[in-house]
């Protein structure tokens, strides 16, 4: 027994120094896989179900969800409808949608009933950095929120080399760091493919490919 607490012993120490290493050497903490690499079915239907069924034990508990879609396109105005007829599916209530939350006040955000759905700039829909939506006009709440922001991306991109070097990752490196850790995964060049990642406790990030590399067209 000596010898087996010795050696989980040690193997906490090294954990340890691997963790001050990583941390003093600046490297991008990985964001959390929930769904992997998927193709995207033809009505882009499969996008909104497949989330709203991997996160749906938070869906039960939270009062707001904040999405980072604005400006609002065809293709996220497609795929907020279909959020709203698989959120209905599952938990049988319609959410109320703020269609801007920049252009909404702290009362009316206040008496936006559960579950409420705040649209929000891409840049603007998350916690990555400190940010004063959330704590002007969410937290003084005390009610649950989640966010969650849709990142478009190609397959093709290039990790530039401060990415690598950060301690806490930015909005600008978590898709094309993302995109590198499941670029194998892809195995079909020619389709086009979703996958969904957590950042902390309530960022999601719903990567939704929009173009094929060009080596594959």
């Amino acid at each position: 027994m000596k010898k087996i607490f010795a050696i989980l012993g040690l193997v906490s120490i090294v954990i340890t120094f691997c963790m001050i290493y990583l941390v003093r050497k600046g490297v991008s903490l990985r964001s959390e896989p929930l769904i992997r690499p998927t193709v995207i079915s033809a009505d882009q239907r499969n996008i909104a179900s497949h989330t709203v069924l991997r996160i749906f034990p938070e869906l039960q508990n939270v009062d707001y969800i904040v999405w980072g879609v604005l400006p609002e396109t065809g293709d996220n105005q497609l795929l907020m409808t279909h959020f709203v007829e698989e959120y209905y599916k599952k938990l049988q209530f319609p959410p109320q949608v703020i269609q801007d939350g920049t252009k909404a006040s702290a009362e009316e955000i206040a008496k936006c009933s559960r579950p409420c759905w705040i649209k929000m700039p891409h840049d603007s829909a998350n916690e990555l950095i400190p940010n004063p939506f959330f704590a002007e006009k969410i937290k003084p709440l005390n009610k649950n929120y989640l966010t969650v922001t849709v990142m478009p991306f190609n397959g093709d991109e290039v990790v530039p080399d401060y990415c690598d070097q950060q301690k806490r990752i930015s909005l600008e490196c978590i898709t094309p760091v993302s995109v590198r850790e499941i670029h194998r995964k892809m195995k079909d060049p020619k389709q086009l493919y979703f996958f969904l990642r957590k950042y902390n406790d309530r960022d999601f990030f719903l990567f939704v490919q929009k173009e094929l590399p060009k080596n594959s067209q």
